[in-house]
This record gives C-alpha cells, sequence and structure tokens, in this order.
C-alpha cells in the first residue's frame, strides 16, 4: 500500500541491495583507479595475472549485483516474480540489453588496451594503431556507456519509490556512494572515453526521469533516487562547466 509521499511499503530489502551495488561499482572504479599506471610486467603477459583475475571478476560481481537489484525492484514493485516481468517486459529487455551492451564495452576496451600493452611500439603510428585506440577508447568506453546508461535506466524507471524511505546517516552514505561511483563513471567516461556529449545526455535523461517519478526532495529520501541522483546529476554539471572552460573536449588530468 502507497504511503502519503509515494513510496510503496515492501518487505523487500532494496536498500541493503543497493548497497551491495555501491559497494561493488567502488571496487571496480578503485582497482581501475588504483592500476590505470601499473608498469607493464616482464614477459609475454601484459597484464599481471592478479590483474586479470580482477578485471574479469569486479565487472562481473557488479553485473550481478545490479541484476539482483533489479530483480528485488521487480518484486517490489509487481508483488511478485514472473517471466514476463523478468525477462519479457519492456523495462526488462531495457535492462539485459544494458548490461550486455557494457559488459561487450568492458571486453573490447580490456582486449584493445591489453593488446596496446603488449606490445607499445607497434602503436607508435599508422592505421593499425588508430584502430587498436579506436577500440581501446572510442568504441570500448561508448558501448560501456551506453550499457551503463541503459542498465541504469531501467532501475530507475522499475524501482524508484518501491523501496524503504531513507533517514539520517544511511540516506547520508548513500548520498556519497553516488558521488563516488555514478558521478566519476560518468565524468571519467565523458573526458577519458572522449564520450563528453553522450556522457552529458545520459545525464540528463537519468536525471529528468528521476525528478519526473518522484519530487526533488524525495528523491534522495529514496534507495534508487539517492543512488543515482545525485552522483549523475552533479558528473552532468560538472562536464557541462568543464567543457566550457576548456571550449571543447576535456582531457583527463
Amino acid at each position: 500500500m502507497a504511503g502519503s509521499s509515494g513510496y510503496i511499503r515492501s518487505t523487500v530489502p532494496v536498500a541493503r541491495n543497493v548497497f551491495w551495488v555501491i559497494l561493488a561499482l567502488l571496487a571496480w572504479v578503485l582497482f581501475q583507479g588504483l592500476r590505470a599506471h601499473a608498469p607493464v610486467p616482464g614477459g609475454r603477459w601484459s597484464h599481471t595475472p592478479f590483474d586479470l583475475v580482477f578485471l574479469v571478476l569486479l565487472p562481473a560481481l557488479a553485473a550481478f549485483a545490479f541484476t539482483r537489484l533489479f530483480l528485488v525492484l521487480t518484486q517490489s514493485a509487481r508483488g511478485t516474480l514472473n517471466v514476463y516481468a523478468v525477462l519479457s517486459s519492456p523495462l526488462a529487455w531495457l535492462f539485459w540489453l544494458g548490461l550486455a551492451i557494457g559488459l561487450v564495452g568492458h571486453g573490447v576496451h580490456i582486449a584493445a588496451h591489453a593488446l596496446y600493452r603488449a606490445i607499445p611500439e607497434a602503436f607508435i603510428g599508422g592505421a593499425y594503431a588508430q584502430k587498436v585506440a579506436f577500440l581501446d577508447t572510442d568504441l570500448g568506453y561508448l558501448l560501456l556507456g551506453i550499457g551503463f546508461f541503459l542498465a541504469s535506466l531501467a532501475v530507475v524507471v522499475q524501482g524508484q519509490g518501491v523501496g524503504q524511505r531513507l533517514t539520517g546517516p544511511e540516506r547520508l552514505l548513500f548520498v556519497v556512494g553516488s558521488l563516488a561511483t555514478y558521478g566519476f563513471v560518468i565524468v571519467y567516461v565523458g573526458v577519458a572515453g572522449q564520450q563528453v556529449i553522450p556522457a552529458i545526455a545520459a545525464s540528463v535523461v537519468l536525471t529528468g526521469a528521476s525528478l519526473w517519478i518522484l519530487p526533488p526532495s524525495e528523491v534522495t529520501h529514496d534507495p534508487i533516487g539517492a543512488l543515482i541522483t545525485p552522483g549523475t546529476f552533479l558528473a552532468g554539471l560538472t562536464l557541462i562547466i568543464w567543457t566550457i572552460v576548456v571550449g571543447g573536449q576535456p582531457s583527463w588530468p
């Protein structure tokens, strides 16, 4: 039964599943940042076995956390899980398509980046180097960003307003997590991935969808709103200001 603020009182722990999404994304972001400038190991490997495990494991954990969250939101919104809601509804198609595109984009980026690290002398110039750079930076980040956007949009539309209301320190924790995950990811894809216009457009659509479902005063009291909206909004605003200041495509520091 819906409350006066538009929330559906559900026994399904939406907030707990959102917390696991935040942890999975934070682990992925931290690992990428720590290993971004790691030296190339000797021998035939472009990445150490430790790096390869986490380059596969962390995206898989993030995908699993998103999948679990989407299933919980579907159950909360519909009261039950069925084949149509999970596999055949428009929001389900949007979510699974986004998840698949995002993982493909990550795979393209990792493969091209590993190739570049293995034989950097082969990519000093020429058409072949440009093709690998296109796969590494342009196509890989574009597909990853599109997938992340589609899955997030499905989560916002399906789940915002169906979870328990956040208050106090829990609300602050989710907002900070949003800035550290969605905020960083959107800025990074826009700048390092040279996708600033798509990143701004995604920020506008996600923020607009969130504010269309719940009023601004209630967005950060909702687990899904607190996960996505603060970081998305500030990331889009940051990219707009950064682009105006530099007069074009910003470059990653």
